[in-house]
C-alpha cells in the first residue's frame, strides 16, 4: 500500500489542529469528551474510589479525570477501560470543582461560609456541609445546596444521622456515593487562609474513612498536600496513601497515536491506517485503544517504528546526525520538568506546533526544525500556563533573562536584588491579591524565593549545588546554555 504526500499531509493536518490548550475543568463547557478519553494503566488510580488522594502537576489531567467521573457518559466508557474499579456502581457529585455552575461549587461558596476570621472548627463544617449537600442529591433532593449543611456541619450528631441514614440507603441500594473535590488550588488566596482549608478537609477526609458507601476523592497539587506548615497529625498516614498522576514516555506517544487513530474525520482515520499497514503495524478499534491492547499504547519499539516513520530517526542530519538525539526522545526530553515530569499539555503543544512549521515534507509529518521549534512553543506556552497558576512567575524570570546556566546561586539572587524583584512581587501580588511564593510570610527572601522555583519544577540543583533550569521553562524565559536549543532562532 503506497503512501503518497496527501496521505502525509492529512495526518500533519490532524496533528496540527490538536488543540493548544487541551485544559479542562470538572464541570462546565470545558469537560472531557469521551472521543478525547485514553486510559493509561497507571492513571486508574484516578478514578479508583478506594484511593482519597490523588496528586498532580498543573497539566497532568486531574481535571480531566474529575470531568470523567462527572458525567455518564464518559463514566461508562472509562468502566470498560477499568473493569476492575465497578465505576458501573458510582454516583459521583461534586465537593468542590473551583468554578460555579449547576453542578459546580465555587470559591465564592467558600467565601460566604467560611469568614475570613474562621476557626478549623468553622471551615471543617463547610466540607462537612459539602458531603451532606453531595449525599442529598444522590438521594435525589437537587437543591440540596451546602449552604442548608452549614448548622449540620457543626453539630455532630446531627451530621452522623445524616451520613449513617445516607450509607444504609446506598448499601441498600449497591451504590457507592463518590464526592470528588478538584482545583483545589484555588479555594484561598492567601497562605494562611489555604493552610486552614486544606488542613479541615484533610481531616474530613480522614474521618469519611469510617464510612463504606460514601467515599471521597481529592485531587490536589504536590506542593499543596506536602506543605510542611500543615499540622494534621494523620497528615503522613494521608501522604503515604496519596498516588501521584504521571505519565510515562509510552503513555504520552500512546496519546498521540490514539488521538489519530480516533480521529472524527474519515481521511485522517484512512491515511493514520496507511500508515500502519505499511510499516506492519496493528490497526486499532476502540475498544482495543480503550483496554490498551493495541500495541502502539505500550510498545516503545513499535512506537519508535511510528516516530522514525513521521519524522526520520534523528533530530541532526549526516554521518554524525545521532548525536543530535532521536526524534522519539528529543520531545520527551525537553519538555520534562525539573521533577522529570512531562504532562500531556506540553507534548501535545510541541507536536501541534512543529506540525504547522514550514513546509509540508512530501514523505514525513513532521521534521527536526519543526520539533526545535515546537519546543519554543511549548515552552511559551507552559510559562503562559504557569502564569495562570502562578501569576508571579513571570514577574521573577524575565530578570533572569541573558543568563547562563548552570550558575551560582548567588549570582541568581543578586540578579533579583538588583532588579528589586522582591519589592515588585510583593506590591503587584497585593494590587491584584494572588498568592505569593513565600510560604513564611515574614521570609521574603530571594532564597525562598529559589525554593518554590524548585518546588514546582521550573528550577532544580545540579550535584555541585550550581541552579539550572529545563528547557521547557528556560527558553521562553530567554536564558541562555551552551550546547542547547537557543531561545530564538537566528535566522
Amino acid at each position: 500500500m503506497d503512501l503518497t504526500q496527501d496521505d502525509f499531509r492529512a495526518i500533519r493536518n490532524a496533528v496540527a489542529e490538536f488543540p493548544g490548550d487541551v485544559s479542562n475543568d470538572a464541570v462546565g463547557a470545558h469537560v472531557a469528551k469521551i472521543e478525547d478519553l485514553y486510559a493509561p494503566e497507571k492513571h486508574a488510580v484516578a478514578l479508583d474510589p478506594t484511593i482519597p488522594i490523588v496528586v498532580g502537576s498543573r497539566g497532568s489531567g486531574k481535571s480531566f479525570w474529575s470531568s470523567v467521573l462527572g458525567q455518564t457518559e464518559t463514566l461508562k466508557e472509562a468502566a470498560i477501560a477499568y473493569p476492575k474499579l465497578g465505576l458501573s456502581e458510582l454516583i459521583v457529585r461534586f465537593g468542590y470543582t473551583g468554578v460555579g455552575g449547576p453542578d459546580g461549587i465555587s470559591q465564592e461558596a467558600i467565601d460566604k461560609y467560611v469568614p475570613a476570621v474562621a476557626t478549623l472548627e468553622d471551615a471543617k463544617a463547610f466540607w462537612w456541609a459539602t458531603i451532606l449537600s453531595a449525599a442529598a442529591q444522590s438521594a435525589g433532593k437537587s437543591s440540596s445546596r451546602p449552604g442548608k449543611f452549614i448548622v449540620a456541619g457543626m453539630d455532630w450528631e446531627e451530621r452522623e444521622d445524616l451520613l449513617i441514614s445516607h450509607e444504609h440507603r446506598l448499601r441498600a441500594e449497591g451504590k457507592i456515593l463518590l464526592i470528588v473535590y478538584d482545583a483545589l488550588d484555588t479555594v484561598a488566596r492567601t497562605w494562611p487562609r489555604r493552610r486552614l482549608l486544606t488542613e479541615a478537609l484533610l481531616e474530613v477526609v480522614w474521618a469519611m474513612r469510617a464510612y463504606r458507601s460514601i467515599r471521597v476523592k481529592l485531587f490536589l497539587r504536590p506542593d499543596q498536600i506536602e506543605d510542611d506548615a500543615l499540622r494534621f497529625v494523620e497528615l503522613p498516614k494521608l501522604r503515604t496513601g496519596a498516588v501521584r498522576l504521571a505519565w510515562s514516555w509510552t503513555d504520552l506517544y500512546g496519546l498521540l497515536y490514539s488521538r489519530l487513530a480516533s480521529s472524527s474525520v474519515s481521511e485522517i482515520r484512512r491515511a493514520f491506517n496507511k500508515l500502519l499497514v505499511a510499516n506492519e503495524l496493528p490497526k486499532p478499534n476502540r475498544k482495543a485503544i480503550l483496554t490498551r491492547r493495541w500495541s502502539l499504547i505500550h510498545d516503545e519499539e513499535d512506537q519508535k517504528k511510528l516516530m522514525i516513520e513521521f519524522s526520520g530517526p534523528f533530530m541532526g542530519t549526516g554521518s554524525y546526525a545521532y548525536k543530535k538525539g532521536s526524534t522519539y526522545e528529543w520531545p520527551l526530553k525537553h519538555t520534562a520538568d525539573a521533577h522529570a515530569e512531562v504532562t500531556p499539555r506540553s507534548f501535545l503543544g510541541l507536536m501541534n506546533a512543529a506540525a504547522k512549521y514550514g513546509a509540508a515534507p512530501a514523505d514525513k509529518v513532521l521534521t527536526p526544525d519543526g520539533i526545535r521549534h515546537g519546543l519554543r512553543e511549548a515552552s511559551k506556552t507552559r510559562v503562559d500556563q504557569l502564569h495562570q497558576e502562578f501569576p508571579w512567575i513571570k514577574g521573577v524570570l524575565a530578570p533572569l533573562a541573558g543568563l547562563l546556566l548552570p550558575q551560582d546561586e548567588q549570582i541568581v539572587f543578586d540578579v533579583w536584588k538588583n532588579a528589586g524583584t522582591i519589592n515588585a512581587l510583593v506590591a503587584d501580588a497585593k494590587r491584584h491579591s494572588y498568592l505569593l511564593p513565600f510560604k513564611n510570610q515574614e521570609a521574603h527572601k530571594e532564597e525562598e524565593l529559589s525554593k518554590m522555583l524548585e518546588e514546582i519544577g521550573v528550577m532544580y540543583r545540579r550535584n555541585d549545588g550550581r541552579l539550572d533550569m529545563p528547557d521547557l521553562f528556560r527558553v521562553a524565559a530567554k536564558l541562555l546554555k551552551k550546547g542547547a536549543l537557543a531561545p530564538s532562532q537566528h535566522r
